[in-house]
């Protein structure tokens, strides 16, 4: 309808489910007027809530949407909602009362609201809140102020207040600034409060910078009410597909205690982090990190990571690798750093090389024509690995002073020399280590040689291996041995004589395995038939005995002038490794035969559909191995294995069932000592002695773990039976109280988890263990979640730590409670913040236990003390202290 009022200007007046839209602009309201004249839109919404339609709905931008909370997510976008909007064509400005908005993940209301053509709200009596309930609704929490402006980055107010619904808190600032951006953006970081041993602290505070896409800096900090500060800053880079990284850097100045104390902390200490890793191309990487304290104590007082608290050293390294996939080639550079704080040991690689060419056939032709030929089956490969390292391990002047080197120890204190020191002067890492070998090179060649044979007529597979190694070194050690007093052997000394030398080694094994199988026509039910696969493996091996004279591996220790050392001394007759210059005493000669035995057990289960079809899956019953079954041919004695092992594994729904135990085949012998009785092991079998019992049990453990659920899809359908089965007793004119019951389905987990075990190397049992874990999670209600874990050591008669954790939600709000009641890290915690949103972070609270005997940390232990105590007079654990 267009009519021309007394001034002579032109309107129109739009009714029912009005709509207009212009240069990006629309509007959707009850009852829309335009004035022609002035490029003036005014709506508003129904008389009353029962009317037909809604609140007017004003959207400009991109992102348009019909409803009012969807606008303000792209760029210049925004929607409104309020009951009366007037918008003016020309100008691009615009005023709502009673609006509402979202910016973001924010919703801000106000009592009139101007929006000019930049974007930019001007709100008086504003509200900011991030919970999306109706207009008509009071939020759970809101901050107010009289006046706000929402500009593109950023939302600024006046004196703004936190309400909880209606109610006001004490929580006031004179101004606020909230952000008003999706992703990265610049802005404070929000601290954490506490107590520990350098007063009360606030920790990580700061401020955030999103620098550009690629790079972002995080500038932290913390204080102390002792006069203790820490700065921590943080640079991050990343560009997709190329490279990432981030560089952190942090100081701290320690102040425990008072200067007029007895013993005062003051000291200065830091660490550097840098991390990098970067894609060079499609098949070459490169990545670092850098890993520099002053001290270990450094991570271990000042994080809360329990891998940092137990830490004792620091790492870096440096690694660049290449590769082809064509010719399944990989080339590797690497260089590393790790020092030990306490001992002050450093041990570098500069570099460590590596090299490596998967397996292939040499002999393989590409055009061939019959059957395979058996060198045609020989496949090798070969590795690569060159190794330079520096070892940096200083000695103790004090441990010199105690062997009677007043002067050497004198002459270390006075030096004082650091590794980095003595990384290139040899006389320096000769005085700071006692040791004239600066570096340590080696180069190790790895050629493995494998073959295959199948024999189909019985169900052979014969495979005979061999591997060749070759170990380079640019200088060897001698050990000799001085003159005493008497002419005999007095101290034995070293030294490294430079030259290239070789070391070679091989090995071989041949190993055969088979498969036999076993049916039994029986069934059970359902389950038809048994049947038995046994599978069979021998294998052997060889190496000789590389410590003897023929090799020249080793050498017989003599005096400094040349001559042996008598047989009949202490010291005669022994060899020394001329690599490492340690003493040898054994063979490394290696001949063993090897025999295990797998054996499974299978069913089939048989199962009928609608339409009478059959259907049948194979079910494993029982899986049973027998394993090492060894006889050592090199050996002096206890030829036959030690450890013979019987393992089996089942699985009854829902239990998974494990057993693993070891025998013993040698007899034992009892010796008196005193009062005291012993058995030790002889080297004779039980089968000679005993035939019924050839081994005797050294090792059994067993383990058996279930998982539980329910209250999900099962509960939806006992609520429709329930539901059907209700309106059928109302019908008969029942109670349907009964029906009601099965309408409440609780959402649960349980998952459980026994073990036993115990040890028995001779007569007497030496070690058990008996365990039993809980742990669960059930939904009480929708909003409520309680999860848990626990568990009993029936052996010691007490309980294990235990965790409960209590969570709520509280629609815009999400509560939880955590306590852990006894054990070494008993503890409480209860926070209270915002669900989602941009104040999340912000608005919390947190209310931290360190443990203790607190409250909830003595009821812990009296809850601990009656369970033990209840368990003890059971007679659980047999040696219960309760």
């Amino acid at each position: 309808m267009i009519r021309t009022d007394s001034s002579g200007g032109n309107y129109g007046t739009l009714h029912g489910n009005a709509r207009m839209s212009y240069q990006g602009a629309s509007l959707k309201s009850r009852i829309i007027k335009m004035n022609f004249q002035t490029s003036t839109m005014e709506a508003t919404g129904p008389p009353t809530d029962t009317a037909q339609g809604g609140r007017p709905v004003f959207n400009r931008g991109a992102g348009q949407g019909s409803s009012g909370g969807s606008g303000g997510r792209g760029g210049g976008a925004q929607s409104f909602t309020g009951e009366v909007l007037s918008y003016n064509l020309s100008t691009k400005r615009g005023r709502v009362v009673d609006a509402r908005t979202q910016r973001r993940d924010g919703y801000v209301q106000g009592g009139a609201v101007k929006m000019y053509e930049d974007s930019t709200l001007f709100v008086r009596g504003g509200t900011y809140t991030t919970c999306n309930c109706p207009p008509d609704v009071t939020p759970s929490y809101s901050l107010r102020s009289k006046e706000m402006k929402l500009a593109e980055k950023w939302v600024y107010t006046g004196p703004i207040q936190l309400y909880l619904f209606n109610v006001p808190t004490p929580l006031w600032l004179p101004f606020g600034f909230l952000p008003n951006v999706q992703g990265r953006r610049s802005g404070p970081l929000p601290p954490e409060y506490g107590e520990d041993n350098k007063g009360f602290y606030l920790q990580n505070w700061g401020w955030y910078f999103a620098l550009n896409d690629y790079t972002d800096l995080t500038l932290r900090a913390s204080v102390w009410s002792k006069g203790s500060y820490e700065i921590r800053p943080r640079f991050r880079y990343r560009k997709r597909y190329e490279y990432n990284g981030n560089f952190q850097l942090t100081y701290r100045r320690v102040r425990i205690g008072e200067p007029e104390d007895p013993n005062p902390v003051r000291r200065h200490e830091g660490q550097l982090r840098w991390n990098h890793s970067q894609d060079l191309s499609p098949t070459a990487s490169l990545n670092g990190d850098i890993n520099l304290a002053t001290s270990s104590d450094f991570a271990r007082r000042n994080s809360d990571n329990y891998d940092d608290a137990v830490r004792q050293d620091v790492s870096s390294s440096v690694n660049y690798r290449k590769s082809w996939p064509n010719g399944g080639r990989q080339f590797n550079l690497n260089a590393s750093q790790s020092q030990q704080f306490q001992s002050g040991e450093v041990q570098m690689t500069l570099p460590n090389l590596g090299f490596s060419q998967n397996s292939f056939k040499p002999f393989k032709q590409e055009q061939r024509v019959g059957d395979e030929r058996w060198y045609e089956k020989l496949t090798t490969s070969y590795q690569l690995d060159v190794r330079n390292r520096y070892n940096f391990t200083p000695r103790d002047p004090q441990q010199l002073r105690e062997r009677g080197d007043s002067t050497l120890a004198d002459s270390v204190a006075r030096a004082d020399i650091s590794w980095y020191e003595a990384l290139g002067n040899r006389e320096k890492y000769r005085l700071a280590t006692g040791d004239d070998r600066l570096y340590d090179f080696e180069a190790t060649h790895r050629i493995p040689l494998n073959m295959s044979f199948r024999v189909d007529r019985y169900n052979l597979s014969l495979s005979p291996n061999a591997s060749y190694n070759s170990t380079w070194y640019l200088n060897t050690v001698r050990r000799f041995a001085e003159r005493d007093s008497t002419g005999g052997v007095g101290e034995i000394k070293k030294r490294t004589v430079p030259g290239f030398y070789a070391r070679r080694n091989f090995n071989t094994s041949f190993s055969a395995s088979t498969e036999l199988f076993g049916t039994f026509p029986v069934g059970v039910g359902p389950f038809q038939g048994l049947r038995h696969r046994l599978n069979p493996s021998l294998s052997m091996n060889y190496q000789p005995n590389f410590n003897a004279p023929f090799w020249g591996r080793t050498r017989l220790l003599r005096f400094k002038d040349g001559t042996p050392v008598p047989p009949d001394s202490v010291q005669g007759g022994r060899r020394y490794d001329i690599v490492g210059g340690n003493f040898v005493r054994n063979s490394t000669k290696q001949w063993s035969l090897n025999f295990s035995l797998r054996n499974v057990f299978e069913t089939k289960r048989i199962r009928s559909d609608t339409t009478s079809r059959q259907r049948s899956e194979t079910v494993q019953l029982l899986n049973l191995d027998i394993t090492g079954l060894s006889y050592n041919f090199a050996a002096d004695s206890f030829r036959v294995g030690n450890n013979i092992g019987l393992n089996a594994r089942t699985k009854i729904d829902p239990f998974n069932i494990s057993v693993q135990s070891s025998f013993s085949p040698y007899a034992l012998r009892a010796r008196s000592r005193g009062d005291q009785r012993t058995f030790r092991r002889i080297d004779r079998l039980m089968v000679a002695e005993r035939p019924l019992t050839p081994v005797r049990l050294t090792r059994f453990d067993v383990s058996m773990s279930a998982d539980f659920s329910g209250g999900d899809q099962g509960g939806r359908r006992q609520s429709q039976r329930g539901r059907r089965s209700g309106q059928g007793s109302q019908r008969r004119g029942q109670d349907p109280s009964s029906a009601q019951i099965t309408e409440l389905s609780l959402p649960w987990s349980l998952n459980f988890n026994f073990n036993y075990g115990l040890q028995k190397p001779r007569k007497k049992v030496t070690n058990r263990t008996a365990t039993l874990g809980v742990s669960f999670t059930l939904n009480v209600t929708p909003l409520w979640r309680v999860r848990g874990n626990t568990g009993y050591d029936f052996i010691q008669g007490e309980l294990s730590t235990t965790r409960i954790n209590i969570g709520r939600s509280l629609g815009c709000w999400n509560m939880s409670f955590h306590w852990v009641p006894f054990g070494r890290y008993q503890k409480y915690g209860f926070n209270l913040q915002v669900s989602s949103g941009q104040l999340s972070q912000l608005l919390q609270l947190q209310i931290p236990n360190q443990g203790g005997e607190g409250r909830l940390g003595g009821f812990g232990q009296q809850l601990r003390g009656t369970v033990q105590g209840a368990a003890g007079a059971g007679g659980m654990g047999g040696g219960s202290r309760f």
